[in-house]
């Protein structure tokens, strides 16, 4: 089948959003909320990971509360060509301790997340790509992630309602929580092949089903693992991937929780941010045209002129990686 010509309809969207509800759920359970058999459900999901709409299923894990901390380069680059810049995003793609590598249009032209243990391992990961790449540079800022949402996609389930909650949320003053060795690489595997079997992992990491099953409940239960979501190609969708980054002023707390209430409640907004760095917050869209998107941040702008100094964007335009986990393991299953 062709990438390019498969047309989603009604019931695979309603397929997709629960799977971003809870990718972790069966075939069987997700036929029963949207009336169709569970081989009718497994052949539909099939088709979108082979057309390329489902990229994966991945599990958001609080790395926070494991003493991880995120932070985000953002390059400028200059003398390179379209193999160049391949090298660059390879590059960054092959260091264990990158989370999110994409090229975009705008004022960077690439943002790497890095998950750390601290802010002299992010340092010398900056360092090394200096030396290797510093004639390229023309422009580098860096931010630390305080407060991240994780938003249920709801223009998935194609109805009229505006009211919206966070799915997930997760912040660097959260308390930390202890794992141990196999603790880590169940969450390593889950990174990225969110709906592998109990049995499958457990064969993996030579334990039994139901070792693996008692430390899984252990850590949704304590809020290490936070949610099991489906990983979309937005330009599949007919979606383009915006980022908003947005310089605040000196404000009240007031003022500044009411801006990113606001900010997070917007329709089809996935990843607001709150940064320490340049700038003090970005908003992640995917959203069906820059057009749209610039209509929203004039909204914001207007509503909130008293704090919000001015904002910048970025389009992604192709994503190397995203791992939600320190040296996850790459894909290995699809349904």
């Amino acid at each position: 089948m062709s990438k390019n010509n498969y047309k989603l309809d009604l019931r695979d969207w309603k397929i997709l959003y629960e799977l971003d509800r809870n990718s972790r759920q069966s075939n069987s359970e997700i036929g029963k909320k949207v009336r169709l058999s569970k081989e009718v459900v497994k052949y539909r999901i099939d088709r979108m990971l082979e057309s390329g709409v489902i990229i994966k299923f991945h599990t958001i894990s609080n790395y926070f509360k494991l003493g991880i901390y995120k932070h985000k380069l953002y390059l400028r680059l200059k003398d390179i060509d379209k193999k160049k810049l391949d090298e660059i995003g390879q590059y960054f793609i092959e260091q264990r301790n990158t989370e999110w590598v994409v090229t975009c249009t705008g004022r960077w032209d690439m943002i790497v997340g890095f998950l750390v243990k601290n802010v002299n391992e992010f340092d010398v990961g900056i360092q090394n790509m200096m030396n290797k790449f510093s004639s390229h540079i023309q422009e580098k800022a860096v931010t630390t992630t305080l407060h991240l949402v994780h938003h249920l996609r709801e223009y998935l389930s194609q109805s009229e309602s505006k009211e919206r909650k966070p799915l997930v949320y997760h912040t660097s003053a959260d308390p930390r929580e202890k794992i141990d060795n196999m603790d880590r690489e169940i969450l390593k595997i889950l990174a990225n092949n969110a709906r592998m079997s109990v049995r499958e992992i457990a064969e993996r990491l030579k334990t039994t089903p139901r070792t693996v099953q008692y430390r899984m409940k252990r850590m949704e239960k304590s809020g290490v693992i936070l949610a099991y979501k489906v990983l979309l190609d937005p330009k599949k969708m007919g979606n383009v991937f915006c980022k908003a980054i947005i310089y605040l002023t000196s404000s009240t707390k007031e003022k500044i929780d009411h801006f990113v209430n606001y900010c997070s409640s917007l329709p089809q907004a996935v990843w607001p941010q709150r940064v320490m760095g340049t700038w003090d917050f970005e908003l992640d869209f995917e959203i069906e045209s820059y057009d749209r998107f610039q209509d929203i941040m004039f909204e914001i702008k207007e509503k909130f002129s008293d704090i919000m100094q001015k904002y910048e964007f970025a389009i992604v335009s192709k994503e190397f990686k995203l791992d939600f986990f320190p040296d996850a393991y790459p894909l290995m299953w699809k349904a």
